[in-house]
């Protein structure tokens, strides 16, 4: 009896201890991601002019569509604590730039609810699959835009004008419309390497 006992409490301590290095493991692969991402929309893709209508430089919201991308596939929890992580890493990158709430911590709590809600509504609601993500991304992409306003709107103290409306929340609407199915290829392909074989 008391072997038994014991076996049972090593192999239920193996598992846990199992089911921890993956946790680990899988938080780390989110944090270097999603660090990853959120460098090449604040360097790269903030920097390159678009050449249709007048559009002044912008930059897809790559960290609000992978918080949102882990949630679709992983699941709420996981969704939001990604959510999180990268609005934090967004909000301390566009403090240097002035693009930023005063410590107010609006960013990270708004990518912490798409990328909840992700995990809620998109996994559970919707098709699991990328044309789902895509239109779950259109409304993720426009609740970004309407911070965007709302902080210049504060900063301004007055709506800002229609032509940086149109030249700057415009195409970072559309940028990260399309930049969705890449953010998900990238979520789905590190999911497939992680399962256990």
């Amino acid at each position: 009896m008391g072997r038994h006992t014991q076996r049972i409490r090593y192999t239920s301590s193996g598992t846990g201890r199992r089911f921890l290095t993956e946790q680990i493991r899988l938080i780390l692969v989110f944090a270097l991601t999603g660090g990853m991402l959120i460098a090449l929309e604040t360097t790269v893709c903030a920097r390159i002019p678009l050449p249709f209508f007048g559009w002044s430089p912008a930059a897809p919201a790559l960290g609000l569509l992978f918080a949102m991308a882990v949630g679709f596939h992983y699941g709420e929890r996981e969704g939001g604590m990604t959510g999180l992580l990268c609005g934090w890493l967004s909000d301390a990158a566009s403090a240097s730039s002035g693009y930023h709430m005063g410590g107010m911590m609006l960013l990270p709590l708004l990518y912490f609810l798409c990328g909840y809600l992700s995990g809620t509504v998109g996994r559970r609601r919707l098709a699991h699959n990328l044309p789902s993500f895509i239109v779950f991304s259109v409304f993720g992409g426009g609740f970004k835009c309407l911070y965007a306003w709302g902080v210049a709107a504060l900063e301004l103290r007055a709506p800002p004008p229609w032509s940086w409306v149109w030249r700057g929340l415009a195409p970072a609407w559309a940028l990260t419309v399309l930049g969705a199915a890449v953010v998900y290829g990238i979520v789905w392909g590190e999911r497939r390497l992680m399962e256990p074989k």
